[in-house]
């Protein structure tokens, strides 16, 4: 009886022992997976995008006016001093230089070549005069030979017939010849004074540039035009945009050298890729998220989508530039603040969602791994509108079911 009873122990205790082992081999064999649990909820399509605050509104500080005159020849310039972005300035107060150096070069040119041409239009005039007066003397003197010959017609009615005849064709000859005269004299005349007046516009063109530069030159250092936050303008290149600074070049192709943004209304600007601008417009809603204010979320709205698109750096194909309207009602949002902006390009109520993890496919069919008592199954669904975390499964599943977050071991 005791050996029967010991044996029943001895039984127990390797069934128990042997039950622990396959526990033990299988956990560590099959980890338990991690799953999702298939749940309706609403559904938003969006688009991910980063962006930085700027005003929608802003008083441009450029370079002056006179500088994009063509005449001049300043295709381009350079910074040479610009405040601190973030500046506050008042109106009138200074704000950048432009490169002074090279305009007074290009002034100094100009006054010199303006020099030279004064002084060949002085001589023109004096050789004109001159010219004028010979030709003058020329038709007094030719004004007696005439005379001469009209005495001669008059004295040959005493003379033969035929001597009668040559002296009236030798008075006839000299009236000619003293029209010809005459009209040399006016066109000469004529010819002169187009070369006076080609020379005095000349001048005229020169002492206007050199007004001009003079102008350029004292309109180099810049000056706020109203009271605001100075902001850093930016260029545009196949590198995408960059602020301007010290050592940046503006023209008249792009003359913002800073602005002065209006801080009651804030946009995101922002740039989307060509595949996605189709599926947004003006007007659609999207969230903000101020990068440096704790995150903080921002309800939005498009104002703005650029016609043209364009190539930058850090996407594959090119970009269009989008502005997101946001309210100004915190102080602290400044411009230049980094955002991360989701666009909402569509809305789904009360649909099955899973996560995109959890969707796996093969060539153009999806599928997931449901997982079910007797172990895990593969399980065809058909999706519907996705976004770059979740989709929206229209057949193939039914709220409740438990899949995979991953794909199983074995």
């Amino acid at each position: 009886m005791k050996l029967s009873k010991s044996k029943k122990i001895l039984f127990l205790s390797a069934l128990l022992l042997l039950i622990v082992l396959i526990s033990f081999w299988f956990f560590k064999r099959k980890p338990v997976a991690a799953f999702y649990k298939v749940k309706k909820d609403n559904f938003e399509a969006v688009i991910t995008c980063k962006g930085e605050i700027q005003s929608e509104k802003s008083i441009f500080i450029s370079i002056p006016d006179v500088l994009g005159d063509r005449k001049l020849e300043i295709w381009d310039t350079q910074i040479k001093d610009l405040v601190p972005e973030g500046s506050i300035v008042q109106k009138g107060d200074y704000v950048a230089l432009l490169d002074q150096g090279r305009i007074k070069q290009l002034k100094e040119t100009n006054e010199e070549a303006l020099k030279k041409l004064i002084f060949n239009y002085n001589d023109e005039k004096i050789d004109s005069a001159v010219d004028l007066v010979n030709l003058r003397n020329a038709i007094d003197q030719f004004n007696y030979d005439v005379e001469d010959k009209k005495i001669e017609l008059e004295l040959s009615v005493y003379e033969s017939p035929a001597y009668q005849r040559m002296a009236k064709m030798a008075y006839e000859r000299s009236l000619r010849q003293l029209e010809a005269k005459h009209r040399a004299y006016q066109l000469t005349q004529k010819t002169l004074r187009i070369q006076v007046a080609r020379f005095e516009t000349q001048i005229a063109d020169f002492t206007d540039k050199d007004v001009k530069y003079q102008q350029a030159f004292e309109g180099a250092r810049i000056v706020a035009p109203n009271d605001g936050m100075i902001i850093y303008g930016r260029t545009f290149g196949r590198g995408g945009s960059r602020k301007l600074t010290v050592g940046s070049w503006v023209s008249r192709q792009n003359p913002v050298i800073a602005t002065l943004p209006d801080l009651s209304v804030l946009v995101s600007e922002t740039y989307v890729e060509e595949i996605y601008i189709s599926k947004i417009k003006v007007g659609d809603s999207a969230r903000v998220v101020i990068d440096a204010l704790k995150h903080q979320e921002k309800t939005g709205v498009i104002s703005n989508i650029s016609n043209v698109g364009q190539e930058m750096t850090g996407f594959e194909s090119k970009v269009f530039k989008v502005n997101i309207r946001i309210a100004s009602d915190n102080n602290r949002i400044k411009p230049a603040m980094t955002t991360s902006n989701e666009i909402i390009i569509s809305k789904e109520p009360n649909v099955l969602v899973i996560p995109r993890a959890a969707l796996f496919s093969d060539g153009p069919e999806r599928y997931v791994y449901l997982k079910e008592f007797s172990g895990v199954s593969i399980r065809k669904v058909t999706c519907g509108n996705q976004s770059d975390k979740f989709a929206v499964i229209k057949n193939g599943l039914k709220e409740g079911d438990k899949i995979l977050l991953n794909k199983p071991v074995n």
